[in-house]
This record gives structure tokens, sequence and C-alpha cells, in this order.
């Protein structure tokens, strides 16, 4: 089975402000004019393997995924204390 891509490990991802986007210039998201999407996937540590990264023919590793338990700040409700 392949390991999916993800936003964490992309070296053209970027965050501006409570946005991330591709430095590339892909859309993250259909919804969004820029095409970024919303910082609180982040922050709540969610996967962020998208769709459009799958295929993406400018990803470029930066080095290992980072583990679950070690992403994301938001602490959530009797996970984290």
């Amino acid at each position: 089975m392949k390991k999916k891509r993800t936003l964490y490990e992309c070296a053209h991802a970027r965050v501006n402000g409570k946005r991330i986007y591709c430095r590339k210039g892909f859309p993250l998201s259909d919804k969004a004019a820029n095409g970024g999407i919303d910082i609180i996937r982040l922050a709540r540590g969610e996967p962020l393997a998208l769709e459009i990264c799958q295929a993406c023919s400018c990803f470029v590793r930066l080095g290992p995924l980072i583990p679950q338990e070690e992403r994301g700040w938001i602490k959530k409700k009797g996970v984290r204390q």
C-alpha cells in the first residue's frame, strides 16, 4: 500500500495568517477563493492528506511523517492532558 502524502511533510506547504496554502499555486480547497485551507485543521492535528497532493508532480518530501500524537496543539477533551 502506497503511503499517502500529507501537508505535514510537503516542502511547498506554507502558512499565511490563518490559512495554509501551496507555494506552487495548487488549490488545496475548491471552496476558498485563494485555494487555501483553514489553519484550524493543522491545530487539531488532522491528517491533511489532501486529494490534490497525492498526484502532485511538484511534491517534495521534507522528511519522515510527523507521528499522529505529535500533531496539533489544541487539546482534545479526554485525549491529551
